[in-house]
């Protein structure tokens, strides 16, 4: 088993690497198939959240910023609550998952802090977030969206009423199957709830924008809190556990 925390790091980014790769291959095939059976599919990456958001840069940046607080707020308050339930139904609140890596950063940041917050800060809040959100958000959820929405306007009826309603359903069916997978790939029951609902809420973030930028940026001021944590427990500013 990898203890070493940034072997655990490169290990991160490899898996993340074979995600992007898997997914954009994955895109052009589908694009290959869609153009020889006479759809006007083409190979840009718009069609996977890589585009300009509705309502430009800046705002989009600023919108994600603060969802990201907010949704970090309100997992402080889902954690405790499944922590509480979990413990009164006998079972471990303990983030097993997560605890070799977030304690040997700890420990990497004791010894080399400049390294250690560096390698933190590119994997766990830019490089983890912005690949979460290409395949996530933009290849399963967008991709999800699409197909129910497509069906839903094949099967229902003409009217502007009916095509609302179907539009709502595909969302919410793709927001919370990708969702629910999203939480359940971090392996932890004690963070899944409030990794479920960031993700819900990305979700919501890509379908008004039309891109990725304002979730990636609030995804990645989520993970920012976590790499706080690590960094005022490794200099003893917060209780050990409190992270």
């Amino acid at each position: 088993m990898i203890e070493d925390p940034a072997v655990l790091l490169l290990s991160v980014v490899a898996q993340n690497v074979v995600l992007i790769v898997l997914t954009v291959g994955l895109f052009w095939a589908g694009v290959f198939v869609a153009r020889r059976l006479g759809a006007g599919a083409g190979y840009s990456l718009r069609g996977l959240g890589i585009s300009r958001p509705k309502g430009g840069l800046v705002a989009a940046v600023g919108i994600g910023f603060l969802v990201g607080l907010g949704v970090v707020v309100g997992s402080l308050v889902i954690g405790g609550l499944s922590a509480l339930v979990l413990e009164s139904l006998g079972y471990s609140a303990e983030n097993e998952a997560q605890q070799m890596l977030l304690g040997g950063l700890q420990g990497w940041v004791q010894e080399s802090p400049l390294a250690a917050i560096g390698a933190a800060l590119l994997v766990i809040v830019l490089f983890g977030p912005a690949v979460e959100e290409f395949v996530f958000r933009g290849a399963i959820f967008g991709g999800l969206y699409r197909l129910g929405a497509f069906f839903s306007r094949r099967t229902g009826g003409g009217t502007e009423g009916s095509a609302r309603f179907a539009d709502r359903f595909s969302f919410l069916g793709a927001a919370l199957l990708s969702s629910a997978v999203f939480a359940a790939l971090h392996q932890s029951a004690v963070i899944f709830p409030a990794i479920f609902l960031l993700a819900v809420v990305l979700c919501l973030l890509y379908r008004r924008t039309g891109s990725l930028l304002s979730p990636f940026v609030a995804h990645a001021t989520f993970n920012s809190f976590t790499v706080l944590l690590i960094v005022l427990s490794a200099v003893g500013a917060l209780p050990p556990g409190a992270s």
